[in-house]
């Protein structure tokens, strides 16, 4: 299944508000940029994988792996929030689980991710 565009930041602006406002927090594979934007309906995010990770189809594959992870943990992830999320140089190493686990932290570390109770009552 697809993430609908609207999800996805695409804007130079967006991801320069999202710096220049927001916090963000780094862990071993990923760094997470994240912007509360008040009045937005559902998060959106975008990715930063640099030409220093190596060529275009390692870059690619850490894109698939890190859209694969927004799509899968959708429904935790609380509205109203701009994420960035940027690969680190030791990101094309990780196993998506790896990737998973750091993204998984960081996004508790910033609460961008609803509680158990608050997911299970809006469904």
């Amino acid at each position: 299944m697809r993430l609908p565009s609207n999800l996805r930041l695409k804007l130079a602006r967006d991801f320069a508000r999202v710096k220049a406002r927001g916090g963000s927090q780094a862990g071993k594979f990923l760094v997470l940029g994240a912007l509360r934007v008040d009045g937005q309906a559902e998060f959106q995010f975008g990715l930063v994988t640099s030409a220093k990770l190596g060529k275009a189809v390692v870059r690619n594959r850490i894109r698939r792996l890190l859209r694969e992870i927004v799509r899968a943990h959708r429904a935790e992830i609380a509205s109203g929030w701009q994420m960035v999320i940027i690969a680190r140089w030791r990101a094309p190493q990780a196993t998506l689980e790896e990737l998973e686990k750091d993204w998984l932290r960081l996004a508790r570390r910033m609460n961008l991710l609803q509680t158990l109770s608050a997911a299970s009552s809006s469904s």
